[in-house]
């Protein structure tokens, strides 16, 4: 049996006996029992409510998806270049089709940045504004905070 510690306040004299810690267990969420739901065949064929959701949790839709199976084309292109002139050996040792390699490469990895940084996120951005997404109300408040000062910018001029 172990010794108790004076420093340990639960045994104490004048202890608050109610303030010790529980066991962890009490601490957890309590879960509520799960249920069994079955899918008809006509609701599952019905469109989703909202829009689709991509691996991140993003929407998408069938345009956004075609111009990331360019990106990712452009992107796989670039390493299948690299690779094909480092392993044979007749590219490997040519200077001036190095050079072409690493161009193309160059050139198909801006395009795939811009295609990210440009189409896909001006697409992404109208599909939000068009299901309707309402601003929060700290979204609300810092554009009322920033028309009041555009407005008091244009009087002052």
């Amino acid at each position: 049996m172990s010794q108790r510690s004076y420093s340990n306040e639960r045994y104490r004299k004048g202890a608050n006996i109610g303030s010790t810690r529980k066991s962890a267990a009490k601490a957890k969420p309590v879960r509520k029992q799960g249920t069994v739901e079955t899918v008809k065949a006509d609701t599952a064929k019905k469109a989703p409510a909202g829009p689709e959701k991509d691996w991140a949790g993003l929407p998408t839709s069938p345009e956004i998806k075609k111009w990331r199976r360019v990106w990712w084309v452009l992107l796989l292109t670039g390493i299948a270049l690299v690779a094909l002139g480092y392993l044979v050996p007749e590219l490997r040792d040519s200077e001036n089709t190095q050079r072409i390699i690493a161009m193309v490469v160059l050139a198909a990895s801006m395009t795939a940045v811009t295609i990210d940084l440009v189409v896909i996120r001006r697409l992404r951005k109208q599909l939000i504004e068009s299901t309707g997404k309402k601003p929060s109300k700290k979204e609300q408040k810092h554009a009322a905070e920033a028309d009041g000062d555009a407005k008091s910018g244009k009087d002052s001029e």
